[in-house]
């Protein structure tokens, strides 16, 4: 039993890592999995500005998907201090 809390964006960061050492993905096809492609996201961002509270849930998804992407790098990071996985 866990007795720490774990962020979400932790826990997919690491269900994600763990595709890429069970050879399932490459780390260049899991970060194209986690992120939200630029011309999408200049979009969602538009869409957020004008929203008001309607565009709220759509912001917390985008900065979710950063949030992801920045906890997979750092595991990316970590793995390749171990050796574990390559670039």
């Amino acid at each position: 039993m866990q007795d720490y809390f774990e962020s979400p964006e932790s826990i997919e960061a690491r269900a994600i890592m763990r595709l890429v050492s069970l050879g399932t993905t490459t780390l260049d096809d899991a970060r194209e999995l986690i992120a939200i492609p630029e011309r999408q996201e200049r979009a969602l961002n538009s869409f957020v500005s004008l929203a008001g509270k309607a565009g709220v849930s759509i912001g917390q998804a985008v900065a979710f998907r950063r949030k992801v992407s920045v906890e997979f790098e750092k595991l990316v990071a970590l793995m390749q201090l171990n050796g574990s996985v390559a670039a």
